[in-house]
């Protein structure tokens, strides 16, 4: 603001000290607001681009708040799973020491009752494992799982005198069932064959079969490679699981952006038994120990599975964080730089406006006086 000195004309000097009161006034209320948009009527287009920014800020600031309790959540669902992962490592040692043919039933049936015990852990894990009320890992938002073929893999395979294995390859189909194929070469050089379901942990005999011929059981076909009787002995083992539909559950949702419509889904892992496909482990055998260590094998890929998605959320959501942080510190500036008082302008006009009415009123009183001394000269000849 320029300083302005009036002549002695009163008028303009009360209209001098008025503007310079208002201005005065304006930078006092910038002071102590820090403000410098005071009321509407000071920049009104200002004003409704400051406030759209503020609030797409502190929304931002508000958005980091959910995805900071979703990262909780995730990070206590991934504690729990690194319990439930100890767990299935002690059941596959326990499965381990069930295939064993010097065991004795009590011997089994002492391992089954601590698998029993650890199972049961799991699942209450499982269930009680929560965010907040929410739960985490009982399936319940473990969202949508795809459909998955059906497998069968050869998990051990002995060498024969002729060259190959005991088994050349495995197919599954469509009607393939979850179980464990064992397939042992006799005296007289056949293959006997056997199966254990994991469903219903009972072990039926398949046949004996010749070398270089195929058997298809339960949907899955077997085909026996180059043995004769020098192989006596040798053994090979095959694991297949069944084809899944699929399944539809529900997730969770978090609004991590500014904006309506930003969300970020976050699914958690199904880390019960029946999620990771161990509800019904037999160790009464040793064949069943054998089909027992490729549910556990399967179980392990599965919670390792999930436990990379939950990595993967986990960095989803910092990055989503980060993005959140930069967007409110820059609305903010903006904002600030819009709508914040300049202090040192503030302090300037402040300092003009204040001089400018000291100037006024000294120039006002100056033409009072003037205009006294006048009246008592023409008093004298009145």
């Amino acid at each position: 603001m320029s300083l302005a000195v009036s002549g002695s004309n009163p008028a303009y000097s009360l209209q001098s000290i008025q503007a310079a009161q208002l201005a005065l006034l304006n930078a006092t209320e910038q002071l102590t607001s820090g403000s410098r948009i005071s009321n509407a009527a000071v920049d009104p287009s200002g004003l409704a681009i400051y406030n759209n920014l503020s609030t797409q800020a502190q929304g931002a600031d508000t958005a980091n708040e959910n995805i900071t309790q979703a990262s909780d959540a995730v990070n206590v669902a991934q504690g729990a799973t690194s319990t439930i992962q100890t767990s299935l490592s002690q059941i596959n040692n326990l499965a381990i020491e069930a295939n064993n043919g010097f065991n004795s039933p009590s011997d089994n049936a002492a391992l089954q009752a601590q698998a029993n015990a650890l199972v049961q852990g799991i699942n209450q894990v499982a269930s009680e494992t929560n965010f907040n009320g929410t739960p985490l890992l009982n399936g319940a938002n473990s969202g949508n799982t795809p459909a998955t073929a059906s497998t069968a893999a050869v998990t051990s395979d002995a060498a024969t005198n002729a060259g190959g294995g005991v088994v050349t390859s495995a197919t599954a189909s469509a009607a393939t069932t979850s179980g464990t194929f064992n397939v042992s070469v006799d005296a007289t050089g056949n293959a006997d064959i056997s199966f254990t379901d994991s469903a219903t942990q009972t072990t039926v005999a398949v046949g004996s079969f010749a070398a270089n011929t195929s058997t298809t059981f339960n949907g899955t076909t077997i085909n026996v490679g180059n043995i004769s009787a020098s192989d006596a002995g040798t053994s090979a083992t095959v694991q297949t699981t069944a084809a899944t539909a699929g399944s539809t559950s529900g997730s969770v949702n978090v609004q991590s952006g500014a904006n309506a419509g930003q969300t970020t889904t976050v699914t958690l892992p199904n880390a019960s038994s029946s999620g990771l496909g161990i509800e019904n482990i037999d160790l009464s055998n040793p064949a069943s120990a054998t089909n027992a260590e490729g549910q556990i094998n399967n179980a392990i890929t599965t919670l390792g599975a999930g436990q990379a998605q939950l990595g993967a959320e986990t960095n989803s959501l910092a990055a989503q964080f980060s993005n959140n942080d930069t967007l409110s510190n820059n609305l903010a500036n903006s904002a600030s730089s819009i709508g914040d008082t300049q202090v040192g302008q503030a302090v300037t006009q402040s300092d003009q406006s204040t001089l400018q009415q000291q100037i006024s009123i000294a120039v006002l009183a100056r033409a009072n006086n003037d205009a006294g001394h006048l009246n008592s000269f023409l008093s004298v000849f009145a």
